[in-house]
């Protein structure tokens, strides 16, 4: 394995100023993700069970607004890129970028006074809005990464510390915004009101949590500056994609691990609500799961540190299998009012977050070194695309799915037939995703050992 100088190493010399960079960069996601999950977990069942959108319309915001999200990507991953400022190419973006995107989200929580079709576009208007300040924020924070470190076992392991905080968010949303919204409703306000509130503090929260990943972190210069693009246009992506063969195999695996992750989670809400007779409030379980992928990430970023990207990804996968096939064959497992399965889900998951952000930069300089030419806007672009587009397209198909198995948001208690259905969907499809992943990782060409010899070169 290559040896990497203190000079290459994340943040510098000095441990202290590691982690300080770890940290710096891990707290960005923790913002980023007091959005993320609030999306993922929550916007669909406030179209459906606050405003009172038909699911199927509530999907369709969703995911137009994701795919609005997915299509402005590659255009921000190469202007950020291409910025040259003395605080660095991506910081500035997050920064400043930060105050927009609080602001947004707040607006994605308000009620509009309208009914019909003009509720329907104002709330379009207002995902849309949403999103693209997500993505001028998202994009060089995920590029970011590229630049804190060179060594590929060091970018498991700041994708690790990423992750971790990540589920931190992902802790706050599940356990706090339920609880915080009944909370604003019952003094005085409407539901509507306490899921506007929630929203303006987990958005004071996030904001605050971006501006200090830009303040603790430092760009470094990328290897081969000369080879860097001169400008953005549809031909280097287009040159990063049909070139670089780790990323185009990378990307259709991200395509399916989003379709896994976001199959799971948006059905989520509305498998815990039509089941809420029986199990836990929201929250708790919802905690249970948020703290099980807590718990997971630095497990397995010492597995991935050990065994390798790969085997990680393999054990992982049995992993969430076994999960679901317990869930599918026998039903939830319940340990006060919690879903075993679920919480097993939550740990299992937690690793292919930390393999994917480990991989996605390492293709950077296999692309650099195939064709010679460092393509970070189009491997982060290209890369957030496929996540965003998988998860547009997997956010429809479960709205779709939920008037299928006739899902009724005016109904207290939903029917047993319908619950049934939501289980077997959670329990079948994100694993069934996850094989079909784990087996595309199999013809991956790009190994630690590769990588290394690669920035080796490169660094000459």
């Amino acid at each position: 394995m290559l040896a990497v100088s203190k000079a290459e190493t994340i943040g510098g010399t000095g441990s202290g100023t590691k982690w300080r960079s770890l940290g710096g960069y891990g707290v960005g996601d923790f913002g980023l993700n007091i959005y993320w999950h609030s999306l993922s977990l929550i916007l669909v069942f406030w179209y459906t069970e606050v405003v009172g959108l038909d699911p199927a319309l509530a999907g369709w915001i969703w995911a137009l607004g994701l795919l609005w999200d997915a299509v402005s990507d590659p255009l921000v991953a190469s202007i950020s890129a291409a910025n040259t400022s003395r605080w660095g190419s991506y910081r500035p973006f997050i920064f400043f970028g930060s105050f927009g995107l609080g602001l947004s989200f707040c607006l994605l929580f308000w009620m509009p006074p309208f009914e019909g079709a003009v509720l329907f576009i104002t709330l379009l208007f207002a995902a849309f809005l949403f999103r693209t300040c997500y993505t001028i924020v998202a994009v060089p924070y995920s590029a970011l990464s590229s630049r804190l470190t060179f060594d590929s076992d060091e970018r498991a392991e700041l994708s690790g510390v990423r992750m971790f905080f990540a589920f931190i968010g992902q802790l706050c949303i599940f356990s706090f915004f339920f609880p915080l919204s009944r909370a604003f409703s019952e003094t005085g306000g409407t539901q509507q009101d306490g899921f506007f509130y929630a929203a303006c503090v987990g958005a004071v929260v996030a904001t605050m949590a971006l501006i200090l990943c830009a303040s603790l972190t430092k760009e470094r210069a990328p290897l081969g500056r000369d080879s860097l693009p001169e400008k953005a246009s549809f031909k280097t992506f287009a040159d990063a994609f049909a070139r670089n063969g780790a990323l185009r195999l990378l990307l259709i695996i991200l395509f399916v691990n989003s379709a896994a992750g976001a199959s799971l989670l948006i059905p989520l809400a509305f498998y815990l609500a039509a089941n809420a007779e029986v199990f836990a409030q929201k929250e708790v379980v919802l905690t249970g799961y948020a703290l099980a992928s807590l718990t997971g990430t630095p497990i397995w970023t010492a597995i991935v540190r050990v065994l390798g990207k790969k085997i990680g990804w393999y054990l992982a996968t049995l992993w969430m299998v076994a999960a679901g096939a317990w869930l599918a064959l026998f039903g939830p497992w319940l340990v006060i009012g919690i879903p075993a399965q679920i919480v097993l889900f939550g740990f299992g998951g937690s690793a292919f977050a930390v393999i994917m952000w480990a991989l996605i930069p390492d293709t950077v300089e296999y692309g650099q070194y195939t064709y010679g030419r460092r393509d970070e806007g189009p491997v982060f672009g290209a890369s957030l695309f496929f996540q965003k587009a998988s998860g547009a397209l997997t956010g429809l198909l479960v709205g779709y799915v939920l008037s299928g198995i006739g899902y009724d948001a005016d109904l207290e208690i939903q029917s047993s037939e319908t619950a049934a259905s939501l289980e077997k969907f959670i329990a079948i499809l994100p694993p069934s995703f996850l094989i079909l992943a784990a087996l595309l990782l199999y013809l991956m060409p790009l190994s630690r050992d590769l990588h290394a010899r690669i920035v080796d070169e490169l660094s000459d």
